[in-house]
């Protein structure tokens, strides 16, 4: 437009072009003509461009701003015909729409019952009871509860999901307003037992946790995705003392998975406490547990051979006059002054009890020789350390071949592969020792 303007200026004052005269013909004035053309330039085109704005802004105070009433005229016209014929969901959506009236909207969506999107537009307006009630009418109860969550409203929005059938949703929103038992009886209702089962344990109610485990655990077996719940769920057996039923889980456990943990240990310890009871027999005056011996650190091969005979020879004695068998350890056997050896009835701990027991197989002699050979290990050795991964002859320098042997033997894991009685050790200790050169066999 503004162009057009500067174009018609020069035609009609005259102002001639370059193709008007001959390039080599000098213009008579040339030079006054384009300074005044210049200046012409400078003075109108800003008043064309302020008069543009100026007609720019008449317009849109008068003429546009007429017509914008006139369109909002029409549209409001159009939403009270709505309205007036009944019609409130239309009129809703022109006062939505059109003339961006919420809250008349939100009203005349309520009035023609689409209570839904009163429901959006109110929660927009901060209404949120309104909001709220309106979820609720739509059926939208979890949506409800949404708003209820926004608000802090936890009782509400408990039961807004509980309307809705979200038990899970119930048991978490229970949860984060720390009502802890009506969790727990959301996470029940919902099947989440296990769920319920780690809020229990939270409060210290590890029976009823237990309890809720074995639900989640119920037709299970122990597989890559249920260890860790099966051996929570012995764990808490055992804290609530049920030692049988707790070994029995471990032992579960261990089929699948020997090394999980520390079940074996716990399996050991277990199945010791379930032995039968006995009245532990007292220390006589003159003797000293085999412990003292050992505390004071680890026996000369020679001697301690010398003694873990008279402790086999010991036993075989013991099982004429009906010893138990599962009882052998350092602090189970008392020594006189003579080195004569008897044996107490005290409980055996767990280091010394023999791999079976943890799978329930009743001790015979081939336990007390695992136990036996725990026993000599420790002497020679000075302490437990390594047993199972180390040979003494790795930990002591002056521990004959043959010796470690028998040490070996005695430790297998698989009672089958130990020996079989006191008498074959026997048996071994002179066949393996008849070229040593020092005098006196200790098994003679």
């Amino acid at each position: 437009m503004i162009t057009a303007l500067l174009i018609n200026f020069v035609f009609r004052f005259g102002i001639p072009f370059v193709g008007q005269a001959s390039l080599n013909e000098p213009l008579p004035g040339e030079g006054a003509s384009k300074g005044l053309f210049a200046l012409s330039l400078i003075i109108i085109v800003p008043v064309l461009i302020a008069l543009f704005f100026l007609i720019g802004f008449i317009y849109k105070q008068t003429i546009a701003k007429k017509l914008k009433t006139t369109v909002i005229e029409d549209y409001r016209k159009e939403a009270e015909g709505f309205e007036k014929a009944g019609s409130f969901v239309s009129a809703a959506r022109v006062y939505e729409k059109k003339l961006k009236d919420h809250r008349k909207a939100a009203a005349l969506y309520e009035k023609g019952g689409d209570y839904r999107q009163a429901a959006l537009l109110y929660d927009a307006l901060g209404m949120t009871d309104k909001s709220k009630e309106m979820y609720s009418k739509a059926g939208r109860f979890d949506d409800a509860a949404e708003v209820a969550m926004l608000e802090g409203e936890f009782d509400e929005a408990a039961t807004l999901y509980d309307k809705a059938g979200k038990k899970i949703d119930v048991a978490k929103v229970m949860e984060q307003a720390g009502k802890t038992m009506y969790a727990v009886k959301a996470y029940r209702e919902a099947g989440e037992y296990k769920k319920a089962a780690m809020l229990l344990k939270q409060e210290g109610m590890f029976s009823e946790a237990a309890e809720m485990l074995q639900i989640h655990l119920f037709e299970k077996k122990p597989d890559r995705s249920t260890l860790e719940d099966f051996y929570l769920y012995a764990t808490l057996l055992e804290q609530t003392g049920q030692p049988q039923k707790a070994m029995d889980v471990f032992r579960e456990i261990a089929s699948f998975s020997p090394s999980f943990k520390d079940v074996n240990k716990r399996l050991q310890s277990l199945a010791l406490s379930l032995q039968p009871p006995f009245e532990e027999e007292e220390m006589s005056a003159g003797k000293t547990a085999l412990r003292g011996f050992i505390r004071n650190g680890k026996i000369e091969a020679r001697l301690g051979l010398k003694l873990w005979v008279q402790i086999l020879r010991g036993l075989q004695e013991a099982y004429k006059s009906g010893l138990q068998y599962g009882l052998l350890s350092p602090d189970n056997i008392a020594v006189d002054a003579r080195n004569n050896i008897s044996f107490l009835k005290k409980r055996q701990s767990p280091p010394y009890a023999p791999p079976e027991i943890v799978r329930g197989i009743a001790p015979d002699e081939s336990a007390d020789i695992y136990s036996a050979g725990v026993i000599l290990y420790e002497m020679l050795t000075g302490s437990l350390d390594g047993i199972g991964s180390a040979s003494v002859a790795d930990l002591v320098e002056d521990v004959p071949e043959w010796l470690d042997e028998i040490v070996i033997r005695c430790l297998r894991k698989v009672r089958e592969d130990r020996y079989q009685s006191i008498k074959d050790i026997f048996t071994d200790l002179k066949t393996l020792s008849k070229d040593r050169t020092d005098s006196g066999n200790p098994a003679e």
